[in-house]
């Protein structure tokens, strides 16, 4: 089965037709499933009951696939369990029917929702009909999908057709033109649907990248005015000793925050959460700053005393040096972590053999 194929919900009933009107009813539903079949159509069914329209365009239908293409999803509830079926015609050509059987034993449940679900069908097939082909038919409008609605035969669909003629004068009357014209219409409306269908869809998802890029930017925005307060702290005139420590770690976590956020910002993955590269970036900053910071401790331990004079120009030299050492292993955070996951991955896991 192609896995573009449109569907077409056949909705309508000959109940209320006397025997010449649903003579003609029969003939028409089957012409019209012939040409739903030669236009790479599929259908979707409820019933199968020779009152309703569905088995007359399935006999139609099946006659005109010429290449032996096509698909019908015949849609019942539970209580309708093996009452939906087709006969010669499904025993022939017993591959293109898909049966999906809805829980529940309300036969209105799978019918309704088909109808309302955004990938159940792409256009609507309406014939005669009384209450449930008019409310059918009011859903396939309030979704705007494309509906054939024939109105020769009176009925609900009659009365949808009513309405589609009210809203445009293109719309024609059954019988005034050939029935591949109808379906050709159809189809071309299918498409035009389909099309409308993908530019929301990619509209949506820029939107949503928008507001995805709206979160990065505001949390680098965060993590950036948090790094210029530490450094502005650590930079002042006389710093507090006993702080001054502390100071400096929380610089080196901001600042590898920060390089990681304005690395999503500026050319990070789409997908990419703000949260998880604010904690990724603020390991990588202080881990990467703090080696670079620990060897020098060593050698002058005057920052990690209280004294009054213990900071001086060399240290927050130091602090500022540290703070770029932790903004560049921010930025380059992905990349050292997938290289290190990468690794691992190579690494088989499990007891020594030899």
């Amino acid at each position: 089965m192609n896995q573009n194929m449109l569907f077409v919900a056949v909705v309508g009933g000959l109940r209320d037709l006397d025997q010449a009107q649903r003579a003609a009813a029969e003939a028409t539903g089957k012409l019209i499933g012939v040409e739903l079949a030669k236009a790479g159509f599929g259908l979707v069914v409820y019933f199968s009951d020779p009152e309703s329209l569905e088995p007359h365009v399935v006999s139609g239908y099946i006659g005109g696939l010429a290449g032996g293409v096509g698909a019908i999803r015949v849609r019942y509830a539970e209580s309708q369990r093996g009452q939906v079926r087709f006969g010669n015609d499904e025993i022939t050509r017993p591959e293109l029917f898909q049966h999906d059987l809805f829980p529940g034993p309300d036969w209105e449940a799978p019918f309704y929702r088909s109808l309302a679900e955004k990938a159940g069908v792409d256009a609507v097939l309406l014939l005669g009909g009384a209450r449930s082909t008019l409310i059918a038919g009011n859903i396939a409008v309030a979704r705007e999908l494309p509906v054939l609605a024939v109105n020769s035969f009176g009925g609900a669909a009659n009365k949808i057709w009513s309405e589609l003629a009210n809203r445009s004068a293109r719309l024609d009357a059954w019988g005034t033109r050939p029935a591949a014209n109808f379906i050709q219409r159809l189809k071309s409306e299918c498409q035009t649907a389909a099309d409308a269908r993908r530019e929301l869809a990619r509209g949506e998802l820029l939107i949503a990248g928008l507001k995805a890029q709206g979160h990065r930017v505001a949390y680098a925005a965060g993590a950036f005015v948090l790094l210029l307060t530490t450094l502005l702290l650590g930079l002042a005139p006389n710093p507090l000793p006993v702080s001054y420590p502390f100071l400096m770690l929380l610089g080196l976590s901001c600042a590898g925050a920060t390089g990681s956020l304005v690395r999503t910002v500026l050319w990070g993955p789409e997908n990419s959460v703000p949260r998880t590269s604010l904690l990724l970036g603020c390991i990588a900053g202080f881990t990467v700053g703090l080696t670079y910071l620990l060897p020098q401790w060593v050698g002058d331990t005057g920052i990690l005393t209280d004294r009054s004079d213990g900071i001086t120009v060399a240290h927050k030299i130091q602090f500022a040096y540290a703070v770029l050492v932790a903004l560049s292993a921010g930025i380059g955070f992905d990349t050292v972590f997938n290289k290190l996951r990468d690794e691992a991955g190579k690494r088989a896991v499990g007891p020594a053999t030899g």
